[in-house]
């Protein structure tokens, strides 16, 4: 099966493919194809935490195709880490706790600090102007205690719609690009939700 979802805003994609991957037989191949480098992350997502062997390819003109094998089980090794872990979400919604100069260095101490826990969230999910934090200076004090998230372990996402509409998809430093669908997935079917 082929489904060509070029110029469908977040989180169409992953909806559509979705919808195909749940319609398909055992033991088929979809095929995606995607022009946004948000879509293709999405996409090639799903279809690994669904457990499925994915592939993608550039094509001319900026589109990828993205090819979905369903019947093959990826074997997934268990997550050695997880008691260091609370199955929780960390959502951040500006780059900031607060207003101005204050706010920048208040985000920087609630993330130092969180560090600092005997649990670390699961993930942390940053939308609205959340993702300049995603994207900032490699020195900046943020973007050195984001890499040390990833490193424990600790998914980071930024939302694939708000780093087009800021203009920083291509600055994107730490973690992966996230879309609507996969959030609200990562809200609703975790142990809860910390807000930033």
């Amino acid at each position: 099966m082929k489904i060509d979802c070029c110029g469908l805003a977040c989180p169409e994609p992953v909806l559509q493919t979705k919808k195909a991957l749940e319609s398909l037989g055992e033991d088929a191949i979809l095929e995606v194809l995607v022009d946004s480098i948000a879509s293709k992350e999405n996409v090639l997502r799903l279809a690994q935490n669904a457990g499925y062997e994915a592939r993608s390819e550039e094509r001319e003109g900026g589109k990828t195709i993205i090819a979905i094998i369903k019947g093959f089980t990826c074997n997934i090794a268990s997550d050695t880490k997880a008691d260091t872990f609370l199955d929780k979400t960390l959502f951040l919604k500006s780059d900031k706790v607060g207003e101005g100069e204050l706010g920048a260095k208040l985000v920087v101490g609630f993330l130092k600090s969180t560090l600092e826990l005997p649990k670390l969230p699961k993930r942390i999910v940053c939308v609205n102007t959340a993702v300049y934090l995603t994207t900032a200076d490699e020195d900046s004090p943020v973007m050195q205690i984001l890499k040390v998230f990833e490193a424990k372990g600790v998914e980071i996402y930024s939302c694939g719609v708000c780093l087009d509409f800021y203009g920083v998809s291509d600055k994107l430093k730490v973690g992966k690009i996230g879309n609507a669908y996969g959030t609200i997935e990562m809200l609703f079917g975790g142990e809860g939700t910390i807000s930033l």
